[in-house]
């Protein structure tokens, strides 16, 4: 799957591919691979096990935008998600909307919540 985006504040043209023959992601920007997140499909179950970004594209926040973008296509393919990765675990510490791509038996496993648990947290003491 090939995915594109401009960014409008620095005219960058970027891409998402999976590239499945080497079980990875990948981040292009202006037609040039600058990371990749590894992954194994397990029975079902994509294991996300290490995000590599050039240092001068996560300044400009592409390693978000490239994480957002892997898991809006897991989600699109209905595939679950077990999250080894740490880039990963932290977007989705910070976005607990991604959180049912993780089995909810495994959920407790990779401690993602600091996030929704604040969001939990608050509405019981009300």
């Amino acid at each position: 799957m090939d995915l594109r985006y401009t960014d409008r504040s620095t005219s960058l043209r970027t891409a998402v591919r999976d590239n499945m023959k080497l079980s990875r992601f990948e981040l292009y920007v202006d037609g040039d691979n600058v990371g990749y997140l590894q992954y194994e499909n397990r029975q079902g179950q994509i294991w996300l096990l290490h995000t590599t970004i050039e240092q001068r594209f996560k300044r400009a926040r592409l390693d978000t935008y490239f994480v957002g973008n892997v898991l809006e296509n897991l989600h699109r393919r209905r595939l679950a998600v077990m999250p080894f990765c740490p880039t990963v675990r932290g977007y989705l510490g910070g976005h607990p909307e991604w959180a049912s791509l993780i089995p909810a038996s495994e959920r407790s496993r990779f401690r993602l919540t600091p996030a929704s648990r604040s969001r939990k947290t608050a509405s019981r003491a009300s």
